[in-house]
């Protein structure tokens, strides 16, 4: 699994949710030298959310090879409703209570008008997670191209966190390697940002 590149408003800090904005040069890059890197790795598919960012991301990460790409909505990113395309620092001004619990507090951020609360996010991530767990053992292989936020869904349940710790407990770099294995009961994370375990 991996975050899509940098985008944009990832460097002018702003908030991207459902909205969109290209990726960087930078951005562009780190997909290449992740491409590098899963070249060796026998993809069977290719899940990413349907967000132009991610799209891009995973297009470049098996270009070329005989992968299926499968478009994915419940690994689309975070619905912001209407925070989507606003710096953080005036998100941050504007509802400093819900923007600290956005940030800290996830298990208690309500959105300010429109938009998924994290119960949202992690409801669709336990459904793919479900959904890849009953896939047969000869089908994988998989990338997972998804966002920030997803990302660390995910690994909450894996790591079976409590939703407070779900912002805090794993940062998420850009086009880094995720590895996770399902045994047949639970989830076992294998690499973090590009770190074995």
């Amino acid at each position: 699994m991996t975050r899509h590149g940098e985008t944009v408003w990832n460097v002018e800090i702003r908030m991207q949710g459902r909205n969109n904005s290209p990726l960087t040069e930078a951005g562009i890059d780190g997909a290449y030298r992740l491409k590098e890197l899963l070249k060796g790795i026998p993809l069977i598919k290719c899940y990413t959310s349907p967000l132009p960012r991610a799209l891009h991301t995973a297009s470049i990460l098996i270009g070329g090879r005989p992968v299926g790409l499968v478009l994915e909505k419940r690994l689309a990113e975070m619905d912001l409703g209407v925070w989507e395309g606003v710096r953080m620092e005036d998100a941050k001004a504007t509802y400093p209570e819900l923007f600290h619990n956005f940030r800290v507090r996830p298990d208690l951020f309500t959105p300010a008008s429109g938009g998924e609360n994290f119960y949202d996010v992690v409801s669709r991530a336990q459904s793919f997670l479900e959904s890849m767990a009953a896939q047969p053992e000869d089908a994988g292989p998989v990338l997972v191209v998804t966002h920030g936020i997803m990302l660390q869904a995910i690994m909450m349940i894996c790591d079976g966190r409590d939703m407070s710790t779900l912002r805090s407990g794993q940062t998420v770099d850009q086009t880094r390697l995720f590895n996770i294995r399902y045994d047949g009961m639970k989830w076992h994370v294998i690499k973090r940002n590009g770190q074995d375990e």
